[in-house]
């Protein structure tokens, strides 16, 4: 282990840890292949005369791999470490947004967003946000608020640039403009400015010299895989972030097409897909800074009940001004999902073996985030409109706030108080 620095930097390099875990979770799948896909089904559809529900199944072929995947590479990110499963990963992801341009056939097109969700699967969240809780703990809900917000930058830069690339250029020059942000400018930050853990630039967590004697103990306290799923709490997040992301994740790559069904713009629709965005990513910043001054699931019932309200008056004919309400309500609660799965992951089931729990919960929220786009692509077509799915995640969003009532308290390690997992 490196020797503690006589005079350790004023700017905890942490927080730069942060700012790299943020911009490489906003070029990840969820951004790049799901936020996308509103803005190419059109011309995939005029080009190649595939449905929202084929177009749709496209993502839920993604996010379904990528629940089978995830699993393993909760396993690698724990025995190799994250950057050896992160810099392949992401230069898979950009091999497959550069063929897409070659796609003439409807297998290809599925194929490719199988590789996203297979080969280029160590992408998503789950090694950057290992890496972050290694660096914090008394601040870890806000840098993994933070750094979760990637996900809504991502979502609020995406249908901006692929819009002004597909209006312009064509939908092809659109999923290249995406494939060379990863190459070019994710690959290198991970590569020359990530670190895992703080020991290896002779740091401490959170910056806290009078702790670097404890780092190894902060790694490798908390249950394993096995004795976390004998555990109710872990079924309960289970279900609280499964509702979630089939409602939220399912309405993402329809919220466009949704919008322009009702006679919006595309450029207006597009704006409304980026507040929604922008929402996302404040959210998250938020739910980060207060999950660590109170108890996150008083937090969550708030945030899951915006989830609610937003899906109800979505479901009338609101008039685009009351648009753009619902798309900052949505992305607001749309922070406290993977994130605050993250957060509340670590604290009930500690470090030890946490990307590989993680991962499970995260798998099966995948599940969900696959089969609702696929669900409401479906509802689609065989009503004409949006009104019915939209109906029905209300009452999702409603149980998953009872359900949070059914989580135990969990350990306040903040204060530096001696941990106690439930």
């Amino acid at each position: 282990m490196p020797d503690a620095p006589a005079n350790p930097p004023r700017v905890f390099y942490g927080w730069v840890i942060v700012a790299v875990c943020l911009l490489g979770i906003s070029s990840g799948p969820a951004a790049f292949g799901l936020a996308s896909m509103g803005l190419f089904s059109d011309s995939l559809a005029t080009e190649f005369g595939w449905s929202r529900t084929e177009i749709s199944l496209a993502v839920s072929v993604m996010m379904l791999s990528t629940a089978v995947s995830m699993p393993l590479v909760g396993r690698l990110v724990d025995q190799v470490g994250p950057k050896r499963v992160l810099v392949p990963s992401i230069i898979m992801l950009a091999a497959c947004l550069f063929a897409m341009p070659y796609v003439t056939q409807y297998w290809q097109f599925l194929a490719v967003y199988l590789g996203m969700g297979t080969i280029a699967v160590g992408t998503n969240s789950v090694a950057y946000m290992r890496i972050l809780t290694s660096w914090f703990d008394r601040s870890r809900g806000l840098a993994i608020g933070i750094a979760g917000s990637g996900t809504g930058l991502g979502f609020a830069y995406v249908p901006i640039l692929t819009e002004t690339l597909v209006s312009n250029y064509g939908w092809r020059a659109g999923y290249m403009g995406l494939g060379s942000i990863l190459l070019f400018i994710t690959v290198p930050l991970v590569w020359f400015v990530l670190r895992e853990k703080p020991q290896d630039m002779g740091l401490a967590v959170d910056g806290d010299m009078s702790r670097h004697a404890d780092a190894a103990a902060h790694d490798s306290e908390g249950m394993s895989v096995a004795q976390a799923l004998r555990t109710r709490d872990f079924w309960v997040l289970a279900l609280i972030f499964v509702g979630l992301a089939f409602v939220l994740y399912g309405l993402i790559p329809h919220l466009v097409p949704m919008l322009t069904d009702r006679g919006i713009s595309a450029g207006m629709a597009a704006t409304i897909a980026s507040i929604f965005g922008l929402s996302a990513f404040a959210g998250r910043l938020v739910i980060g800074f207060m999950i660590d001054r109170f108890d996150a699931r008083k937090i969550a019932l708030v945030f899951f009940s915006l989830s609610a309200l937003g899906l109800l008056i979505l479901a009338t004919s609101a008039p685009p001004a009351v648009l753009i309400l619902v798309a900052i309500l949505l992305g607001a609660s749309l922070g406290a999902e993977v994130d605050m799965l993250a957060y509340l992951t670590s604290r009930y089931f500690g470090l030890r073996c946490f990307a590989q729990i993680f991962s499970f919960l995260f798998s099966a929220v995948m599940v969900a985030m696959g089969l609702g786009p696929l669900a409401f692509g479906m509802v689609f077509d065989a009503t004409g409109s949006y009104t019915s799915i939209l109906a029905l995640g209300v009452p999702i969003c409603v149980l998953a706030i009872g359900l949070v009532l059914l989580l135990k308290p969990y350990a306040e390690q903040r204060r530096g108080g001696a941990v106690s997992l439930t």
